[in-house]
């Protein structure tokens, strides 16, 4: 077979463990408890079985001790001893629908689960059944330590030399149907991150399911073919892509038992093969890899950014993307509670001396990414599966808001206020790293009785700024007319009745905060003669005394010194006016409707398919609200739509229902973009609906945030797809926004939990907001090859009933990078952060805060300047530092400079290094008056640990 070389055939033996899927988390760990319960009988019982692989996440573990805790010592003795591997993922998680943090908060809690035990995790980055990678995932695994990363969908081809033999059968070689990809493949290859970071990527060319050899006693013959047979064949075809004198073979798949005959089935096999120099072990990841790095000199394959290549062989599925988007977009809110509010907040009062909440966090985390399995948030799991995570969602969001709530309270309660008069005074906080202008909101309790009328709202410097009021309702607090309010109210309120305080806070700084002031107006202001906003024509107006914004309306019409927006009355769409530029844009916000006859899966056309637009739907123009810090105006469209497809699922039903689809357009006073929010009641299935927004100029590629970086792709799709298992589609994913331009103008599309986006050569951007199926996977439609799990109803991925989305356009000359698109995507994303001084509602803490003055009015905290992101400042895991990440997500070096504002914190860096995702130290950074200065590659994701003396004496 091999000549004069010998080949090592590295079977590692696994099941791979969905937590829920088909079946519920409980149903399936039910069989966990006893497969776990076989294997480490298996191992104690036959030394020759070497080793097992309980796949790549350390929470089977923790699923299994909770019903199996007297066998901890057990099963942590055969983690030590090596015959047992788990980690490094606490899950193995989707890699495009969850932050670049969730992903480091992930691989930490691996960590932490085996530190918990007392064991270590596999230094293996394996990812065997993502539905494709993310371009930065070497360097996210590199950052812990991993050098390596087992792969299979998204990547392949034909072997290095091999030709372009195509067939679909196990041992046939699939066509490299994309020249963006490498044209031939080897099972090492070096998969590059665009910082340039490298790690050692091990293709899977039979995937990881192989099932365990059968045996037919009353057969020898079938059962020499399907154990020695299968064996020469496996390790001829696989030797054909190895660089290397190793092999790699899985056996074992999806909750698959541990197999106690695979001893003395690999010694028949060595027999029999061992003059054709092919000798069976089994092995581990771990020990496979060993062997690699000793011959990596071999490895010429380099595959350069994400693994999403279609038509190779494995299905990517890429219309997991959209369904049940009501998971993407709660998923998308709890891990900003997280990321921009909960961690900061907690580390900057931690640094004003108080209790950092590192297990509390933890716990939220951890109940959130419980949530990030690929078959969890991707949507494509029976109905009560996805019931179950709602539950999760929840837990951790309360836990994320409940720790920014406090912390922002500790930090609000330190503010001298003296300039409020009396007044009731409030805290506004900027997550991002850049001064920033952006609406801020701030709820008030009912019974103040709060409008702008009798009330004022005073900065620091004693201005008056404009704001609006509404009455908003919350479905976790209570108000009541507390006597440290000194309320004198006219009426009763509802319990849960709260008012809304807007208004556009102006030059925020970054990573900091400004106090605000209501305060009763000593003579008050009648609004029947003055409006508090202005009103574009001719118009009777007296102004008074009153501030005016730079906002305005008309007939149609939002306007701000930044833009200038209008409705056009026979479509609803909105033409957009950059004032900045002079570019005008047209035709923005239609929609168009197809049918789906596919699953959660895969989208997928019906024959008989119908496209139905709102270009030819007379819309009905209202305003929903107008002042002079945000105005609404409501677009709707009385549309109808097929109830469904047809009996034979190859054509949308000729019976319609009512369809009413709203869009607010809200523009802000000097903000420069706008945001929209579209709402309806989907009463129709198996169609997919998407918002449309045209540049107005050809293109040839679209760009898209990803985890820590942008990618480019090609608008166009490969011209050779027919024939393919799996067609590549338009359909991309995104993270917080993607871009279009011809080099002159541009157009950004900001989303909120909406991740997938299309793109035409035309310049147009189509944004789904809903896709509705009602089927797991089904076999029967044309753009996939096969299933892609069981045939099961999913009716609730229909997603009857409620649908909002929220999406924002940002004009702008030239690219998204020339413009800073990422800025205003991640404003959208993370909006400004209020917090009374003196509680609006029963205090969270059971007492009320001692109220000081040691904080300025206005503070920067942490000051990070530079044209980078900051994705994390937390404490660090082990030791009194504070952990200050950011990414360079631009193509170009870029000069930061780091300082914490030891003046107002009171608390003092003491020295900084350069350390890796584990926290571990790359090197030591010098200090120039209390800042560290250094530079950042393009897509470098820099992390710095401050060592600080704390104010005082705190509490850990």
């Amino acid at each position: 077979m091999t000549g004069t070389r010998t080949l090592t055939v590295h079977m590692y033996h696994h099941t791979h463990w969905d937590r829920e899927w088909w079946g519920t988390r409980e149903r399936f760990r039910f069989r966990l408890v006893h497969t776990v319960d076989a294997i480490l009988d298996a191992l104690a019982a036959d030394p020759a079985l070497a080793c097992f692989v309980l796949d790549g996440q350390t929470i089977v573990l923790k699923d299994y001790l909770q019903v199996r805790p007297f066998r901890q010592e057990e099963l942590t003795r055969q983690i030590r001893s090596g015959r047992l591997f788990v980690g490094p993922w606490h899950i193995l998680p989707d890699e495009f629908l969850v932050s670049g943090e969730a992903h480091i908060r992930n691989l930490w809690l691996g960590e932490r689960t085996a530190r918990s035990l007392g064991v270590d995790v596999s230094r293996v980055g394996y990812l065997p059944d993502q539905f494709g990678h993310i371009a930065q995932m070497p360097q996210l695994l590199a950052g812990f330590d991993i050098g390596s990363a087992v792969v299979w969908r998204g990547f392949g081809g034909p072997p290095v030399g091999a030709g372009v033999e195509v067939g679909h059968g196990g041992y046939l070689y699939a066509r490299a149907r994309d020249a963006r990809f490498p044209a031939e493949m080897q099972n090492e290859f070096w998969w590059e991150a665009p910082d340039g970071t490298r790690v050692l990527g091990v293709y899977l060319p039979l995937e990881y399911y192989r099932g365990h050899y059968k045996l037919w006693p009353e057969d020898p013959a079938r059962t020499e073919d399907q154990t020695i047979g299968r064996a020469r064949r496996t390790a001829r075809f696989l030797a054909s892509y190895a660089a290397t004198d190793a092999i790699l073979e899985p056996m074992g798949g999806d909750h698959l038992p541990v197999d106690a005959r695979l001893p003395g089935l690999l010694n028949g096999i060595n027999k029999a093969l061992g003059g054709e120099g092919v000798q069976y072990r089994i092995s581990s990841l771990d020990a496979f890899i060993r062997d690699v790095q000793a011959q990596q000199d071999r490895v010429k394959v380099v595959w350069q950014g994400e693994g999403r290549a279609f038509g190779r062989k494995a299905h990517l599925l890429p219309g997991v993307l959209s369904a049940r988007l009501y998971l993407k977009q709660r998923n998308a809110r709890v891990q900003t509670a997280l990321e921009r509010y909960a961690e900061p907040l907690q580390a900057l009062h931690w640094l004003l001396g108080e209790r950092y909440e590192q297990d509390y966090l933890w716990a939220a985390w951890e109940r959130l990414i419980e949530n990030h399995p690929h078959d969890s948030i991707c949507g494509c799991s029976a109905d009560q599966v996805h019931r179950e995570m709602l539950t999760r969602f929840d837990e951790a969001g309360q836990m994320a808001d409940l720790l920014a709530e406090d912390a922002h309270a500790s930090l609000t309660s330190r503010v001298d206020t003296a300039f409020a008069g009396g007044g009731t005074a409030f805290t506004v906080f900027n997550p991002l790293n850049w001064t920033r202008t952006d609406e801020a909101r701030v709820q008030m309790n009912a019974y103040l009785e709060i409008n702008p009328e009798d009330w004022e709202l005073l900065d620091p410097e004693g201005r008056d700024v404009p704001f609006q009021v509404r009455t908003v309702y919350s479905e976790v607090d209570k108000a009541e007319a507390f006597p440290w309010l000194n309320i004198q109210h006219t009426r009763p309120y509802d319990a849960n009745e709260f008012t809304e305080v807007s208004f556009v806070a102006r030059d925020l700084p970054g990573l900091g905060y400004r106090a605000y002031a209501l305060r009763r107006r000593e003579v008050p202001i009648s609004h029947f003669r003055i409006r508090p906003y202005q009103v574009l024509g001719d118009v009777a107006l007296e102004k008074g005394d009153l501030p005016v914004t730079d906002l305005a309306v008309g007939p149609g019409t939002l306007e701000n010194g930044l833009l200038r927006v209008t409705v056009d009355s026979e479509t609803g769409t909105l033409d957009l006016l950059d004032k900045a530029t002079g570019l005008r844009y047209s035709g923005l916000n239609s929609f168009d409707d197809g049918g789906d006859n596919g699953d959660t899966y895969n989208y997928a056309w019906p024959l008989g398919d119908q496209i139905f637009t709102t270009d030819r739907v007379q819309p009905r123009l209202s305003w929903v609200e107008v002042g002079p810090a945000r105005a609404t105006l409501r677009v709707t469209w009385n549309w109808s739509l097929p109830e469904s497809l047809t009996g034979d699922r190859q054509s949308r039903s000729p019976r319609h229902v009512p369809f009413t689809l709203h869009s607010d357009v809200t523009l802000h006073a000097g903000v420069g973009r706008v945001d929209i929010r579209t709402h309806f009641e989907n009463t129709a299935r198996d169609h997919r609906l998407r918002a449309r927004f045209p540049l107005g100029a050809p293109v040839t590629v679209s760009s898209a945030e990803t985890q820590y970086g942008v990618v480019d792709r090609p608008v166009r799709l490969p011209d050779d797809q027919r024939g393919s298992p799996e067609p590549a589609v338009h359909e991309h994913p995104q993270m917080t926004f993607a871009s279009l331009s011809d080099g002159e103008r541009g157009l950004t599309v900001i989303n909120r939990g909406l991740p997938e986006f299309s793109a035409n050569e035309d310049g147009v951007l189509s944004l789904t907001v809903l896709r509705a199926v009602g089927w797991l996977s089904r076999e029967d439609f044309l753009t996939r090859v096969g299933g892609a799990g069981p045939t099961t109803a999913t009716p609730e991925a229909q997603m009857l009933g409620p649908v909002v989305a929220e999406y924002s356009l940002l004009p702008h000359r030239g690219t998204w990078a020339g413009a800073d698109a990422w800025r205003a995507a991640h404003e959208f994303n993370a909006p400004l952060h209020a917090s009374p001084r003196v509680s609006q509602v029963h205090p969270i803490r059971n007492r009320h805060r001692d109220l000081g003055d040691s904080l300025p009015p206005t503070g920067q905290l942490l000051n990070v300047e530079g044209r980078v992101l900051v994705t994390a400042v937390k404490r660090a895991e082990d030791g009194e530092a504070l952990i200050v990440r950011f990414v360079n997500q631009t193509p170009e070096a870029q000069d930061v400079t780091v300082r914490l504002n030891a003046e107002l914190m009171g608390a003092e860096v003491t020295g900084a290094e350069r350390v890796n995702l584990r926290e571990e130290t790359l090197a030591p950074l010098d200090l120039a008056g209390g800042a560290v200065h250094l530079s950042a590659r393009p897509w470098e994701i820099v992390t710095l640990a401050l060592a600080v003396r704390l104010p005082g004496e705190h509490r850990s």
